[in-house]
């Protein structure tokens, strides 16, 4: 039987796998610029990107968002799709043409902290490519359900991009400048093909011609007016970060803080895999009215990915010294304060995320702007008490990357707790909050615990004391899951079930001891993992 990699199992394992090459990738790439560049060049190498990572928010006023959710509820025609992109290309010339012309020396030498124009308009022109161009073109594909092809090209970008940084370093050629032009044909190339996968379904478009272009802009105006606010704090929150950190703390403090994130970022790997499935099946459901599908959906993905987030956390906090030391030396060792802080930061952006594509994806896009804009404006001012020196108009911490992660860990906890509040009114069903204090507090416990342990007991380098810890620490995780399986929002019974399955497959011989013995029949009542759910007929698993 041919496999179907349209099924929401496969084009879920097709993400995970993909998220964990990119992942691993990735993480090599970043860990070998950080060294190869020093903090100085790394961190300004981060803030000029992240900067026009919030520049392209602004300017984009989550249309591509409305996008996505308009071709994942249904097909479209060629016509809304053509519309789309011009839009985007009006985006990068006038974000072009601004910053080529119109922007004083001036004014760019004091929002980028010094950076000469050209550097500036090469950053500019890579987040684009990357945040815009190929962010659209693989949401296309994934409209289409092409999960399998997106993640193999992917995986391939990031790849030819580790290749590239590689080569830049061996030449002598890994400065600034050349690194935003190996990104900008990276994505652009990446963009292009993918798009053409969108094309490949016979049935791609819809041959719906009688689309005109007010009844399109009507559309995306109804979805969009009401996140305007939020996306133009948004900017501000997220340009006013990146500023504030760059002019007070500099370069330094700049790249402290990325490694952390991108380090800690580890556990947002379940997280990224699911998401824009995610997006897709609940825009569907929607569109269907099927409530039930919502609920589950939801439920079973934030107990399940903020547990895998918590596991991962307890298992890097107690070994931060050692993980920074290693990956990257003497010269990052400033960092380990807030990559301890930061590790804890990714637990609850998972579940904002969660959160955010459900209300994206059910267009409940006033009540994301809301909530949105109250963080917004109270993170910043936060921002400021935490970032600015001593010396300022209004005095503040002076607390550089330290800071700024206390202020990201503290503001989400509060923030993605009172979204998923607003979540679960808006669809109907009882917020339910519990499971993060005990997820949380168990892994960092045990975390500390088998570090302890095996310390005292091994004496052995310290790679192996690590190996030797992750091992016990895991083993440990697994037990406090058979005792509280709801904590991943599974019962005792199907958790056993799903463990033989995983052992039989493994095993020549199930845990019985005989071959092929047919799986016990699933209790009636029992709340199924997301693999093994059976969705309705429409969909294929």
């Amino acid at each position: 039987m041919k496999q179907n990699n349209h099924s929401i199992k496969n084009r879920f394992f097709a993400s995970v796998l993909g998220n964990i090459s990119k992942s691993g990738i990735s993480f090599l790439t970043a860990i070998l610029l950080a060294k190869w560049l020093g903090p100085e060049d790394y961190g300004r190498m981060v803030f000029l990107l992240g900067s026009f990572t919030a520049f392209m928010q602004l300017l984009n006023m989550s249309s591509s968002d409305a996008f996505f959710t308009f071709i994942s509820k249904r097909q479209r025609s060629l016509k809304f799709i053509q519309y789309f992109w011009v839009w985007i290309l009006i985006q990068f010339l006038f974000s072009l043409f601004l910053f080529i012309n119109f922007l004083p020396e001036s004014i760019i030498k004091t929002v980028w902290v010094g950076e000469k124009r050209e550097l500036v308009v090469l950053a500019m022109i890579a987040a684009f490519m990357q945040q815009q161009v190929w962010n659209i073109s693989s949401r296309m594909a994934e409209a289409q359900r092409e999960t399998v092809r997106l993640q193999k090209l992917t995986v391939l970008v990031f790849l030819i991009h580790l290749i590239a940084m590689v080569s830049l370093w061996f030449f002598g050629k890994l400065i600034l400048p050349i690194i935003f032009v190996a990104l900008i044909g990276e994505w652009l190339i990446a963009s292009i093909l993918i798009v053409k996968v969108y094309k490949v379904e016979k049935h791609t478009y819809s041959m719906n011609n009688t689309e005109t272009i007010y009844s399109i802009f009507k559309e995306y105006w109804v979805y969009c007016l009401p996140l305007i606010p939020f996306v133009w704090f948004s900017f501000a929150h997220d340009f006013a970060d990146y500023w504030m950190l760059q002019n007070w703390g500099g370069s330094k403090q700049q790249a402290y803080y990325s490694i952390a994130n991108h380090i800690a970022a580890v556990s947002l790997l379940a997280t990224t895999s699911i998401l824009r499935i995610l997006w897709k099946e609940i825009s569907e459901a929607k569109q269907k009215g099927d409530v039930q599908r919502i609920k589950f959906l939801y439920k079973k993905a934030t107990r399940m990915l903020y547990f895998f987030g918590a596991f991962l956390a307890g298992g890097l906090i107690p070994w931060s010294y050692e993980i920074i030391n290693i990956l990257l030396g003497g010269e990052y060792m400033g960092a380990v304060l807030t990559f301890s802080i930061m590790i804890f930061y990714p637990l609850h952006q998972s579940l904002g995320q969660i959160n955010g594509t459900m209300l994206y994806a059910t267009e409940k896009t006033r009540a994301l702007s809301i909530i949105g804009l109250s963080f917004l404006s109270s993170s910043i001012i936060v921002s400021y008490m935490f970032l600015a020196p001593e010396t300022s108009i209004v005095p503040g911490l002076n607390l550089g990357s330290e800071g700024l992660a206390i202020k990201m860990v503290v503001m989400q906890l509060i923030f993605v707790n009172i979204m998923g509040y607003a979540v679960a009114k808006l669809i109907g069903f009882k917020f339910d909050w519990f499971y993060q204090i005990i997820g949380i507090v168990l892994t960092c416990s045990f975390g500390y615990l088998c570090k302890t342990i095996i310390v005292s007991i091994i004496s052995v380098p310290i790679l192996a004391k690590i190996i030797f810890s992750s091992l016990l620490y895991t083993g440990c995780v697994a037990f406090i899951i058979y005792l509280m399986p709801w904590l991943i929002d599974v019962s005792r019974i199907e958790l056993v079930h799903n463990s033989e399955k995983i052992l039989s497959r493994i095993l020549p011989m199930n845990i019985n001891g005989a071959a092929n013995i047919p799986a016990p029949t699933k209790p009636r009542g029992a709340i199924f993992s997301l693999y093994t759910y059976t969705f309705p007929s429409t969909i294929s698993i």
